[in-house]
């Protein structure tokens, strides 16, 4: 796989635009580290929305989805800084998926990604029944194709012991060289699952979102000795 993990988190979130400044600053400087030096973390990256809605993506892999539910990563979430307990709780139409890496393909990491969010008919697996969306691999500017199935119980939101709508989901992720690239992508999608293409969308369940992100900035892990 291209990914070094099989574990991945991703989260999304809404601020108000009074909170913005604050937030980025909080999120690079002190969240995002201190999420990527919990022990079994490899890397994470952050993504901003193309559409001037301020919307964020946090991508965050793992060496295994077991990482997202250890004891190093729960004393974490249970001891938030001041800070975090500023901001989490201000989050608007917030997203957290926890979930495992069941393929990854292509050559590089790119400068933008297009997020395809799915919600699966019950017992149903990404692969092979997904298995068209590899072909995007074959299109202009795409560097790498991700699939990722979501784990409702893992998922369950910060603040609450109680899942929510989407806990889950999974997702496509499709990175691109540049934002265009990345916004025709999520054009086609939409068309291709209007039309019940031969992306064979139907055999796993519903298209709840399609959304391309610019990259924004990522941090590894720190080499442990």
């Amino acid at each position: 796989m291209l990914l070094p993990g099989t574990g991945i988190l991703i989260t999304s979130m809404q601020v108000l635009p009074e909170e913005d400044a604050d937030f980025n600053v909080w999120f690079d400087k002190e969240h995002l580290p201190e999420r990527v030096e919990i022990s079994g973390f490899l890397d994470g990256r952050r993504y901003e929305s193309t559409n001037g809605s301020g919307r964020y993506l946090q991508i965050y892999n793992t060496v295994d989805a077991a990482v997202l539910n250890s004891a190093a990563y729960h004393k974490v979430l249970d001891n938030q800084t001041a800070w975090s307990k500023h901001h989490i709780p201000r989050f608007i139409r917030p997203t957290r998926v926890v979930g495992q890496l069941v393929e990854s393909r292509g050559y590089a990491r790119g400068a933008a990604v297009t997020l395809i969010r799915l919600r699966p008919t019950p017992g149903a697996r990404m692969l092979p029944a997904l298995h068209g969306f590899l072909g995007l691999l074959d299109q202009a500017g795409v560097t790498s194709v991700h699939f990722v199935e979501g784990d409702a119980e893992l998922s369950k939101p910060l603040m609450t012991n109680v899942p929510y709508v989407g806990s889950e989901d999974s997702y496509i992720i499709v990175e691109t060289s540049n934002i265009a690239d990345g916004e025709k992508i999520g054009e086609g999608i939409s068309e291709h699952v209007a039309t019940q293409s031969a992306l064979s969308l139907s055999a796993y369940g519903e298209l709840i979102d399609v959304a391309t992100y610019r990259y924004r900035l990522d941090i590894s892990a720190p080499v442990r000795s």
